[in-house]
C-alpha cells in the first residue's frame, strides 16, 4: 500500500512538473520590434575607473621571508579561541 502511494505522488510530481516545463512566456510584440529595431553597440569613450599603480620595492626573499615566519607564528582557529577563552 505504501509502494503504490509513493508511486502515485512520483506520478503527480512528474506530471505537474511537465505542466509547469510546458508554459512559455508571452512577449509584448511592441517590445519585441523595438528591440529588434534598436541599435544594441555601445561605445564607451571614458571609463570612470581608477588607475592603480603598483610599485614592488621588496625584493623575492623579503617575501619568502615573510612567508616563513608566518608559517612559523601560525595557530589554528581553535588555539586561538582557546587562548582567547582562557583570558
Amino acid at each position: 500500500m505504501n509502494a503504490t502511494k509513493f508511486l502515485a505522488a512520483a506520478a503527480l510530481i512528474v506530471a505537474a512538473g511537465g505542466a509547469f516545463a510546458n508554459e512559455t512566456p508571452v512577449a509584448n510584440a511592441a517590445v519585441t520590434a523595438a528591440a529588434s529595431t534598436a541599435t544594441t553597440s555601445i561605445t564607451a569613450t571614458s571609463l570612470n575607473a581608477p588607475s592603480i599603480i603598483i610599485t614592488n620595492t621588496r625584493d623575492r626573499a623579503a617575501v619568502q621571508a615573510e612567508a616563513v615566519a608566518a608559517v612559523r607564528n601560525y595557530k589554528t582557529t581553535l588555539a586561538t579561541q582557546l587562548e582567547l577563552a582562557n583570558k
